[in-house]
């Protein structure tokens, strides 16, 4: 199948739309922009839903095996990525003079596993080292896929109304955080990660995937490639209508109740960016490369090199950095690590076997 260059742009820009979550511009402009990224993270559930079971066999086996291997390639990598930022921890606090029963008590308890395990989220995988959760993610995609390998039989049965029903409790909790802010199993809903997890959000995005996927098929199957060409066409206007819906709804969301882990507008933002996927939008000449390239390393180890800045400005190392000049300076530092500096090695190696 010929890859979509788009959503490896959308990918690239999602990814930055993540950093400036984790270091925000300042002033209301900063709560905007914060608020319109959080489609990002619904934005990379979807694409893994998307592309999941993109093939018409409803069978059991097929989808285990499809699924199997997918869970399989994501533990690897969570364990790589998941490694790298317990060493960076255990570094850190070290040098803050912390011991490593210490650290390891801290981290590793009955009240953060529980946390863990229910919403992923806790000092299992973050602590004043890096101070963002971003690794949830990863782990709540390992709880989807391993729902959809246990539940392959009703996987296309159900998933339509599990989609409504996750929604909703999603939004409901969202306005309850406003007004009615309870406290489910002891815990405020206000806490970003009791509605922000592996149930109320890994599992609906990535269900819209796997349904999207289903209707792109059905109409390539149905339509003539003259017709699909007018689907197309009329589809992409629909879809940068949706997507300008999508930021005007989450910008009025903002000023309405703040910001919020997941926006209604974002919701729309997702969807609409699946069907411009499909409908020949332009991807530019560079940025679907280094989306394809970079935007999962970026997405992995920004927080790091967020770390790493702010401990070489509180010793002195080098000069604070603004809050309007950081999330820009996070950006670059990335996009030069994770895709100038491989391409320019890879170019090097290739130069220096050639002689």
């Amino acid at each position: 199948m010929k890859e979509n260059r788009f959503l490896y742009a959308a990918r690239f820009i999602a990814c930055l739309a993540v950093i400036t979550i984790h270091t925000r511009f300042p002033g209301k402009f900063g709560q905007v922009i914060d608020a319109l990224a959080r489609f990002a993270v619904p934005y990379f559930f979807a694409i893994s839903g998307r592309f999941l079971l993109d093939t018409s066999d409803n069978s059991i086996a097929f989808i285990r095996m499809r699924t199997g291997k997918a869970l399989l390639k994501l533990l690897k990598i969570t364990g790589i990525v998941y490694i790298i930022h317990l060493i960076f921890s255990l570094v850190v606090n070290i040098f803050n003079q912390m011991s490593v029963s210490e650290w390891l008590s801290s981290k590793f308890n009955f009240a953060e596993l529980t946390n863990f395990v229910l919403y992923n989220s806790g000092r299992f995988i973050y602590d004043g080292s890096y101070t963002f959760d971003h690794l949830w993610y990863l782990f709540a995609l390992i709880y989807v896929y391993g729902l959809i390998y246990i539940f392959a039989g009703v996987l296309r049965k159900w998933y339509k109304v599990l989609i409504g029903i996750l929604l909703f409790f999603l939004y409901l909790g969202m306005l309850l955080q406003t007004y009615y802010p309870i406290r489910p199993f002891g815990i405020n809903i206000c806490t970003w990660f009791v509605m922000r997890n592996w149930l109320f959000v890994g599992i609906p995005f990535v269900l819209i995937g796997i349904l999207f996927s289903d209707h792109i098929r059905e109409i390539k199957a149905t339509l003539s490639p003259k017709e699909f060409e007018k689907w197309q066409m009329s589809t992409g206007y629909k879809a940068i209508a949706g997507l300008v819906f999508g930021i005007v709804l989450t910008i009025a969301e903002t000023y309405i109740y703040g910001n919020k882990e997941v926006h209604f507008g974002s919701l729309f933002i997702v969807i609409s960016i699946l069907f411009m996927s499909e409908c020949r939008i332009p991807s530019g000449n560079y940025i679907w490369k280094i989306g394809k390239r970079a935007s999962s390393n970026i997405y992995y180890y920004h927080v790091l090199i967020i770390a790493v800045i702010d401990i070489m400005a509180q010793k002195g190392i080098i000069p604070s950095l603004s809050m309007g000049i950081k999330p820009l300076m996070i950006m670059a530092i990335c996009v030069i690590l994770f895709y100038f500096v491989p391409v320019y090695l890879e170019k090097w190696l290739k130069m220096s076997s050639s002689r």
